[in-house]
């Protein structure tokens, strides 16, 4: 038996690769946008893929090693078996990303760097586990399998593939090579790589036109218990590119290893795609092809899979990237089985090992297996009263809890609401001892308003008694709970594992309220001790007020008394001198002495009096001191009440609604109970009236409903076949019009591409040109050349994305309509139809465009025909008017030159008729504003003497060569058609026949390519423009006269 890992996907990273130098020359657009954090690739910002990786093209080799495929290095060592492999379109970076092309730099790929963690991890780990690394390399070329390591000529390195009843995959004949370290392995990688199938292709020059396969082997085996030694395998793919022979215009054996590769990969999809869709239960196919059986264990098997979907950003490779990234979208819904591999027999040993282990522990912990006691029944129902109770006691106390925290707020209010009073009457009897001062005040208020103030000074005294009460009771006052009390609760709470959520946070709850009262009475009676405080440190401060106006009075009897008692010594002193007077001095003395007396005993209260009144000013700063804390406990109190007003409507909030919850779901579940008990009752009466039903008509019923279930189907198979026949139709002509119109747009895609790429290479070199010599000109030249690559741009994308849309419509079940052999038919006939009427209006259309073009070259001939005409008559009447001009000159000589012998005219002969028809020659310009220069025959190099020089010299010598001085000759061929054959002059001067007689060369002009009078539109134009019609306006002309 073989430790199992849970089901694992196959993990998907997709590598963008950047644009290549061809693609840019070529125009190409970048239409992937790389979404990093959300690990997704936007196709054109419409079509989005997430994917488990997604690396942009500027990501670095090591970038993409570090992130996607270093983690499962560390799976090989706890004996799973690990498969990476590459997938794309031919030239979108496979080898690159795989590393197989090994390169000792920043560049290698990932197979190097495996190679180089792999070894760096047993060298690690080499002191605990014994390590035998193996490594082998094939290659699939042409659905052969080639041994890469062997020494052997290569028709003799084929290997074949084994399926053993395991299921298991193996390579028979395939060479393993033991390593030791990174180094040997490379280089039997490099080795490998030799000898691999590439060739070069229009799309990439180092094509891989085969799949290779690099395996490595790693058995280990823990030296302290040798039984639990483990085999993993690591293959490493890269999988050659999907191409287009179109594209790569790869022939004859490039193109068979084309057909081969995609062969392979076409069975790749396949099983990708039945894997890929939960749905399908249908058999995978793995042997359609060599390569799908090699990836038998990597995809839906036993290993951890990493596929690397490498693709093209251009836009010139859309469809083969649209491609790839439906593939790999389809291939992480693959799940694999992967699981440790060891020897079974071992493996099975280690299980029941540990099972035995786990049984002792269960037992050693629970104790021996015993029956339930009897009074578990007894416990249960006691639990169950007790957790009621619970439950009543903490409504009971959450109530009062909630009763109690209303009493706070009120004695808040009350407690506020005297203090304000308070304040209020000591401000009046303040001012009423500042209107009982004033000594104008009659006696009768005087009286009125000192009764108030007694009865205002008993009211207050009265709650200073009251308030004292209060604060001593509050002071003696002990706390209900103890912490041994909240101990049990929270241990008998701990053992209720069965209460309901809701009880248990209704009892946090009060708990928390509990504490928060709890603050709130400690407070209380800590500001009671404070108040009192303050209470008697305010009587002190009374008493020492009185007091200090006791010693004022005092002090200022002791003046008088001293006042007298000097007067009165002085009295004495003035008796001792009179006899007479002794008795009055003897009074007087014992009086001096009782004065004396009396100004002791008050001197000695006024020096106590001021010590009590200097103890004053520290009583203050106590008071102070006592009336900031009181301030601040007032605040902390006011406070805690708030939040437990907000926590008791914020639970009873939540309260309420988890109990109408609550409700609602056991309503819901009694009505579910109640449905299902009559669902049951009813489910067993039917199936007793069924079962005695069949008892009894068995046979009948069976024969009846094959007959009727016959008939039904027959009327169903007619009824769809009349219903659907137009629906088919409908379907096939719809289905055969979207593939021509994707047929066009194809063709206008590539179309665009093409113009697209020579535009694009033009303006790369009018760039080179414009960075040398920068002029406005090819300035203008080069803003126009990127305005219309832009719109072709534009067009491109267009095209791209309807038929993008088509794939999408065309991937929709349109043919699930066809269920039939008479619906195929039926489908196939309606297909033959339109492609023959196609075919027939096609033919028609051929035949009318051969008919038009015939009729357009007989009116093309003919208007040739009547240009010619009407030349021949021009130049006919200009040289009669010549002819006439010169007559009247001769005349006009001969009268001047007077009477002239009479000549006979017999001999004379007839004047020569011109012959139109035999002559005929351009009417040139005679301006010489026009002419540059004159021309010259003797330094024309290209001229040339011809038969017809002499034809049309003579033709110019008539009436005495009166052309002659002006006409320059023009050389015609055969036809009469004026043509040159400059070779040296590149036909830029005037010397060229064409360009002297406003034309351009043509077709038969014998000038070379490097002719600077060539116009590609106006090829083939006529001498006479003025009198030649457009070719529009010869064929407005003909679908006129049609």
């Amino acid at each position: 038996m073989k430790s199992t890992m849970a089901d694992d996907t196959v993990r998907v990273a997709v590598r963008v690769r950047p644009l290549v130098s061809s693609e840019i020359d070529r125009g190409c657009q970048d239409i992937l946008n790389v979404i990093q954090p959300e690990n997704q690739v936007q196709v054109r910002n419409d079509k989005a893929f997430t994917f488990n990786h997604v690396f942009g093209p500027k990501c670095t080799q090591d970038e993409f090693y570090e992130t996607a495929v270093s983690g499962m290095i560390s799976k090989l060592f706890k004996g799973y078996n690990v498969t990476i492999l590459a997938y794309g379109q031919t030239g979108s970076g496979k080898t690159h990303s795989m590393g197989t092309n090994y390169t000792v730099d920043e560049s290698m790929g990932v197979i190097p760097r495996a190679v180089n963690d792999i070894f760096k991890c047993i060298n690690e780990e080499s002191h605990k586990y014994n390590y035998r690394v193996t490594v082998s390399f094939m290659e699939l070329y042409n659905e052969q399998l080639y041994d890469l390591l062997a020494d052997k000529n290569r028709k003799d390195c084929v290997v074949d593939i084994r399926e053993y009843s395991n299921k298991e995959i193996k390579i028979t004949g395939v060479t393993e090579k033991e390593v030791n370290n990174a180094e040997e392995t490379l280089e039997l990688l490099i080795h490998g790589s030799q000898g691999r199938a590439t060739g070069s292709t229009a799309m990439n020059d180092q094509s891989s036109r085969s799949h290779a396969i690099f395996s490595m082997i790693i058995f280990q085996e823990p030296k302290d218990n040798p039984a639990n030694a483990t085999t993993a395998k690591f293959h490493l793919v890269d999988l050659a590119g999907s191409e287009r022979s179109k594209k790569t215009q790869a022939t004859g054996e490039r193109f068979k290893e084309g057909v081969n590769i995609n062969k392979g990969l076409l069975a790749l999809g396949n099983v990708i795609s039945q894997l890929g869709d939960s749905n399908s239960n249908s058999f995978v196919v793995y042997r359609d092809s060599k390569l799908t059986r090699l990836l038998q264990d990597s995809l839906g098997g036993n290993s951890i899979t990493l596929m690397i979907a490498c693709v093209s950003p251009a836009d010139y490779n859309l469809e083969e990237t649209l491609s790839t990234l439906r593939y790999a979208d389809r291939a992480k819904k693959i799940k694999n089985k992967p699981i440790v591999n060891q020897d079974p027999k071992t493996a099975k040993i280690n299980s029941l090992q540990a099972e035995i282990i786990n049984l002792q522990l269960a037992l050693a912990v629970k104790g021996p297996l015993q029956g339930c006691p009897p009074e578990h029944a007894e416990l249960a129902e006691r639990n169950k009263s007790l957790q009621k109770k619970l439950r009543e006691l903490t409504e009971k106390f959450n109530a009062n809890m909630f009763e109690t925290m209303c009493m706070n707020e009120r004695a808040e209010l009350a407690e506020s609401a005297k203090e304000k009073i308070y304040s209020g009457l000591v401000k009046i009897l303040e001012e009423f001892d500042k209107i009982l001062e004033d000594q104008s005040l009659e006696n009768f208020y005087r009286e009125t308003l000192c009764s108030i103030r007694t009865k205002i000074h008993e009211l207050l005294d009265q709650q200073k008694k009251m308030d004292a009460e209060i604060y001593q009771q509050m002071s003696l006052e002990q706390i209900p709970r103890s912490q041994n009390v909240t101990e049990d609760t929270e241990e008998d709470q701990r053992s209720f594992d069965d209460s309901v959520h809701l009880d248990e946070e209704h009892a946090e709850h009060t708990l928390r309220q509990a504490d928060r009262n709890n603050e709130v009475q400690n407070i209380n009676r800590e500001l009671a001790v404070k108040e009192e405080l303050i209470n008697r440190l305010l009587s002190n401060a009374s008493q020492i007020a009185e007091q200090t106006k006791e010693v004022q009075e005092m002090e200022l009897e002791i003046k008088n008394l001293q006042a007298e008692r000097d007067k009165l010594l002085k009295t004495l002193e003035n008796v001792q001198h009179n006899s007479a007077s002794a008795k009055l001095a003897e009074s007087r003395r014992k009086k001096l002495q009782e004065f004396e007396k009396k100004i002791t005993e008050l001197t000695r209260k006024c020096t106590e009096q001021n010590r009590i009144i200097k103890a004053k000013e520290k009583s203050d700063q106590q008071i102070k001191n006592l009336t900031s804390e009181i301030q601040t406990l007032k605040q902390t109190r006011v406070k805690l009440i708030r939040e437990m007003r907000k926590e008791s409507d914020r639970f009873t909030q939540y309260k309420q609604q988890r109990e109408k919850e609550l409700y609602k779901l056991k309503d819901q579940d009694r009505k579910r109970q109640n449905q299902m008990a009559r669902m049951q009752n009813q489910h067993s009466k039917q199936q007793n009236v069924y079962k005695r039903k069949i008892e009894e008509y068995a046979a009948i019923n069976k024969r009846l409903k094959e007959t009727l279930e016959l008939q039904t189907k027959a009327q169903q198979r007619r009824e769809k076949n009349s219903s659907s026949k137009e629906g088919i139709q409908a379907l096939v002509s719809r289905e055969i019009e979207e593939a021509l119109e994707r047929v066009n747009c194809e063709c206008m895609l590539d179309k665009y591409m093409k113009e697209r790429s020579s535009y694009s290479q033009l303006l790369q070199k009018l760039k080179k040109q414009h960075a040398n010599d920068s002029t406005e000109n090819s300035t203008e030249e080069m803003k126009d050349l990127q305005d219309v690559i832009d719109l072709l741009n534009a067009q491109i994308a267009q095209l791209q994305q309807q038929l993008m849309d088509t794939d999408k419509k065309k991937s929709s079940g349109k043919w699930q309509e066809i269920t039939s052999m008479g619906d195929a038919k039926l489908a196939l006939k309606t297909a033959v139809e339109v492609v023959t009427d196609n075919r027939r209006k096609q033919w028609n259309k051929l035949v009318e465009y051969d008919s038009l073009v015939s009729r357009f070259d007989d009116l093309e001939k003919k208007h040739d025909q009547v240009l010619m005409e009407n030349r021949q008559l021009q130049l006919r009447e200009e040289n009669m008017k010549r002819q006439m001009e010169e007559l009247k000159q001769t005349n006009e000589e001969l009268q001047k030159a007077g009477p002239v012998k009479k000549i006979s005219t017999d001999n004379k002969k007839p004047l020569r008729e011109w012959d139109s028809n035999t002559y005929y020659y351009q009417n040139l310009s005679l301006d010489e504003s026009v002419i540059d220069y004159e021309d010259d025959v003797l330094k024309d190099p290209d001229w040339s003497k011809t038969p017809l020089y002499k034809r049309t010299r003579t033709t110019f010598n008539v009436n005495n060569g009166s052309l002659e001085e002006n006409v320059v000759p023009m050389k015609r061929d055969s036809n009469g058609d004026i043509k040159c054959s400059c070779s040296k002059t590149k036909c830029k001067t005037r010397l060229c026949s064409c360009r002297r007689n406003g034309g351009v060369c043509g077709s038969k002009c014998g000038c070379d390519d490097s002719c600077e009078n060539r116009d590609p539109d106006k090829t083939g134009q006529l001498f006479f423009p003025d009198k030649v019609e457009s070719q529009d306006t010869k064929r407005l002309k003909i679908d006129a006269e049609g």
